[in-house]
Parts: structure tokens; C-alpha cells; sequence
């Protein structure tokens, strides 16, 4: 799998986990935790997407 493929998936991963938390763990004893967790691992997961052409050579004809 490539650099970009496990971003998104860290991205989608964490967000699918804040969602969760969220909804089910308000008042739970791991709310704290799971935010932390999902909102680093979607900040990763963000940063390894990016990917960049490399510029093209322009050829005289």
C-alpha cells in the first residue's frame, strides 16, 4: 500500500472514530482519550495524502 492509500484511510478511520465517540462515549470514561487519539491520528493521516506531480520539461521543437 502506498504513503497516500494509508492516509486516507487514517483519515477516514479517525474521522468514523470521532463520530463515535461523539455520539455513544459522551459520557463514558474513555471520551477524553479516544478524542485525542482520533483527532492525531486524522491530523497523520492528513499529512500523508499530499502528493505532488513532478513538473514537466518543456521541450523546444
Amino acid at each position: 500500500m502506498t504513503k497516500q492509500k494509508w492516509g486516507i484511510l487514517f483519515v477516514v478511520a479517525s474521522a468514523t472514530a470521532m463520530i463515535i465517540n461523539l455520539v455513544y462515549f459522551k459520557s463514558g470514561d474513555y471520551y477524553d482519550v479516544i478524542r485525542i487519539l482520533s483527532y492525531a491520528v486524522f491530523i497523520i493521516g492528513s499529512l500523508m495524502i499530499p502528493t505532488y506531480a513532478k513538473a514537466e520539461k518543456k521541450t523546444d521543437s
